[in-house]
């Protein structure tokens, strides 16, 4: 059963994602790549967490609405991505990484422990009643780029990773927080573009 505890800490997460603008755009310098070329390193065995992501990523993408023609493909696992995402959830900055090469982004915080690939992908899905597909367009005030990232029909792969964080709190009060890093290959959110 949840403490008092785990719902403010949802609260503070969904603040926090929502004020986090930049969501998963791709840096300035990259271009749209239509090719679909996966990461190199694409198609890896996640292994059980890596697993428990793509669980939680992939119903999202079946689910997708309008219902894409031809359906999404499911996401594949991918090493590099998710040892890109490690490094930076490791380094405790609730922040987009710079250095994340061509990759699409989704970060999360949380101040309450136990949050699951699962909790933290439903956080970013929940963006989709904030989309408007025939506008290509998020709700006045709101935030879908997590949701639309996820979706992207170019985006084949996914590598995502966790840390505990003692330093660089984006939580006022809370000294210890939990980052979640996920980034995509090829990346999404290309302006102008609708997701698939």
């Amino acid at each position: 059963m949840p403490t008092a505890r785990a719902n403010p800490s949802r609260l503070l997460a969904a603040l926090l994602l929502c004020t986090s603008l930049s969501g998963c755009i791709p840096n300035d310098d990259q271009t749209p790549d239509d090719s679909g070329t996966p990461d190199a390193g694409g198609g890896d065995d996640p292994g059980a967490e890596g697993q428990a992501w793509l669980d939680a990523h992939n119903p999202v993408r079946a689910q997708a609405s309008p219902a894409p023609v031809p359906a999404l493909a499911p996401l594949t696992w991918s090493a590099s991505a998710a040892s890109v995402a490690k490094s930076w959830a490791e380094n405790c900055n609730y922040a987009h990484n710079p250095n994340r090469g061509t990759r699409g982004e989704n970060i999360a915080a949380f101040t309450a422990a136990g949050q699951t690939p699962l909790i933290v992908v439903n956080l970013w899905a929940k963006e989709k009643s904030d989309y408007d597909y025939a506008s290509n367009s998020c709700a006045s005030g709101k935030q879908c780029g997590h949701y639309t990232q996820i979706v992207w029909r170019g985006t084949t792969q996914v590598g995502c990773a966790s840390a505990k964080c003692t330093q660089n709190s984006p939580f006022q009060g809370f000294s210890t927080w939990y980052f979640f890093v996920c980034d995509y290959a090829p990346p999404g959110n290309y302006v102008g573009e609708r997701p698939y």
